[in-house]
């Protein structure tokens, strides 16, 4: 059975008009194990896109009865609700500023369709020590980012918030070899803000597995993610999954 047989109706020519927008989406597809063919086609997106590329988004999504997506599990990370706080607020004036020609996440569409399943992908048990450690570092990275920039915008300067944005900007560097050897259990050692891209693939991965595992039924879904994820996701899911890729 091919991909194209198990995509529901009006799935693929909906996929087709996605991945002919390669600066909003990323279109990908791989095969789950077990007796029964079943597709999930990944769509790694642009958080922030224009009004034409989230409605062709909430087209995509809503072709399908089963999605899953991507979503920080804010209360349950070490500094998570600030971390998340510092990433979407720059996202939501950015917005505003726009006066509504930049919109959203698909994630948040997805979130909204009332029939069928959206699945959280991040919900789980057992959130890895890397992620914690990652979501503090970034969190205070930030802060400091924030805090300095905007004192400076008021003609305030801190010495001593200088040179923590100096050592942040130096150990920027450690995130170039952490990048390259991400495969490595012990990478983010090297910086932790690395663990935020690998071992979030990882509990999506996971996820994904648990989420066919508990809707047995439809023959295709769909999952959503921010576009930097999508490779390191596919590889968990083929490497440690059993699943294969596919073309669409």
């Amino acid at each position: 059975m091919s991909v194209h047989e198990l995509l529901p109706l009006g799935g693929r020519p909906a996929l087709e008009r996605a991945r002919r927008e390669p600066l909003s989406y990323a279109v990908r597809c791989v095969i789950a194990p077990g007796p029964r063919p079943r597709v999930v086609v990944i769509l790694g997106e642009a958080h922030l896109k224009l009004q034409a590329a989230s409605a062709l988004g909430k087209q995509v999504v809503s072709r399908f009865e089963l999605r899953g997506v991507e979503t920080f599990q804010t209360r349950r990370i070490a500094a998570g609700r600030l971390l998340g706080f510092l990433i979407h607020a720059p996202r939501n004036v950015l917005r505003a500023l726009s006066l509504g020609m930049i919109k959203g996440s698909t994630i948040t569409e997805a979130k909204a369709i009332e029939t069928g399943h959206t699945d959280e992908l991040e919900r789980t048990d057992a959130v890895p020590v890397a992620l914690h450690v990652a979501s503090v570092y970034l969190a205070a990275f930030f802060a400091v980012f924030w805090s300095y920039f905007f004192l400076n915008l008021g003609g305030i300067e801190i010495p001593w918030l200088r040179l923590l944005v100096i050592v942040f900007e130096v150990h920027l560097l450690a995130l170039v070899p952490a990048y390259l050897l991400r495969g490595r259990p012990w990478a983010w050692l090297i910086h932790p803000a690395v663990a935020l891209l690998t071992a979030r693939d990882m509990i999506m991965a996971e996820g994904t597995v648990r989420m066919l595992r508990e809707h047995p039924e439809p023959t295709a879904a769909v999952v959503v993610m921010g576009r930097a994820h999508l490779a390191g996701y596919e590889r968990e899911l083929v490497e440690k999954h059993g699943f294969e890729r596919a073309e669409l």
